[in-house]
């Protein structure tokens, strides 16, 4: 877990097991709308990825799927990702949010921690894991 102090760890999604590969195709463009938050998983059991992958103004964020206060995925108890007004990613379990331009917890059990991003890139109308550390 990151916290204000030291901020996000843009590398430490690549040591968690099953963890994909830089230049991995996650989805095509159109199926990651503005506004939208989708969930990518990789393997299954203990030691399953779960990443998310949001749209905002444009831009295509990654995060692992994981509260830095609970240790638990967001969607622990639902699909849904975002708060009600639709503009801070949401941990389902006790409501911590997060913004989703970098992962910073701004309310609630997590606030002044960070999501640990995976960063994400469009290209060609497809969305894949970046080869480098930023979004």
């Amino acid at each position: 877990m990151a916290d204000a102090i030291s901020g996000p760890n843009p590398r430490v999604w690549r040591s968690r097991p099953r963890a994909p590969k830089p230049g991995t195709l996650l989805c095509a463009g159109g199926e990651l709308a503005e506004g939208q938050v989708r969930e990518f998983v990789f393997g299954r059991g203990t030691t399953v990825f779960s990443m998310i992958g949001v749209r905002k103004n444009g831009k295509v964020y990654g995060y692992l799927n994981l509260c830095p206060h609970y240790s638990q995925p967001l969607n622990y108890r639902s699909d849904d990702f975002l708060n009600e007004a639709g503009d801070r990613l949401r941990c389902t379990m006790h409501f911590a949010e997060f913004r989703i331009e970098d992962g910073y917890g701004v309310s609630g059990a997590a606030e002044r921690c960070w999501l640990d991003p995976v960063p994400l890139v469009e290209k060609d109308g497809d969305v894949f894991i970046a080869e480098g550390e930023a979004n």
